[in-house]
């Protein structure tokens, strides 16, 4: 077999890497994480929201039960927009349950204060840019391309104040008010654990 002369060899070399590299560029593929599971301790984190202002899970859990709400992103997810002015028009109704609820994903902080001023939000949106929050609760999506890499798959897990994950409630549709009641019995199941330790 006659051997390629190193010009050529050299061509089909830088050829393959290409190849290899605009596959990867197309779509990245992340190694599933362990799943976090009801009755499981939940990931502390501090992360800032749309005024700047800090806010950990250990803090929170200081007021009462806390849902944590993961989202792909207020920037281009139509359903992500949908949901946090939603559960920002709820937001009294849920922190009458003695619970609170903060909504993480991985837009930049400008990106977030952007859309929270256009529509007025109170709800607070916390800024996970690098992704290590929505990674430590194992929510990044594993499939991506383009801007869907680094972002977070949609869920919830409602913690009670002993830093426990209580329930993952699967929060199907925010059209209607059938999600946030949803959210907010998840809550006050998760409150009275905190009465009924043992349970």
């Amino acid at each position: 077999m006659k051997k390629l002369p190193a010009v050529h060899a050299l061509r089909w070399a830088i050829f393959g890497l290409l190849l290899t590299m605009s596959g990867q560029a197309g779509e990245a593929t992340l190694a599933p994480v362990k799943e976090i599971t009801v009755g499981e301790r939940a990931p502390s984190f501090t992360l800032k929201d749309q005024n700047d202002r800090e806010f950990s899970l250990e803090t929170l859990l200081k007021k009462g039960p806390v849902a944590v709400v993961f989202i792909r992103s207020v920037d281009w997810c139509s359903y992500c927009q949908l949901q946090t002015v939603q559960l920002s028009d709820h937001l009294a109704e849920i922190r009458a349950t003695g619970g609170q609820v903060v909504v993480v994903c991985y837009d930049p902080p400008e990106k977030v204060k952007r859309f929270t001023a256009r529509r007025k939000l109170a709800v607070p949106i916390l800024a996970d840019v690098d992704s290590k929050t929505i990674d430590a609760y194992a929510m990044r999506a594993l499939k991506g391309v383009g801007n869907q890499i680094g972002s977070a798959q949609h869920g919830t897990f409602v913690i009670d104040q002993s830093g426990i994950v209580r329930s993952k409630p699967y929060l199907t549709s925010f059209e209607g008010d059938s999600a946030v009641e949803m959210l907010i019995t998840a809550l006050r199941d998760a409150a009275k654990q905190n009465l009924n330790p043992n349970k």
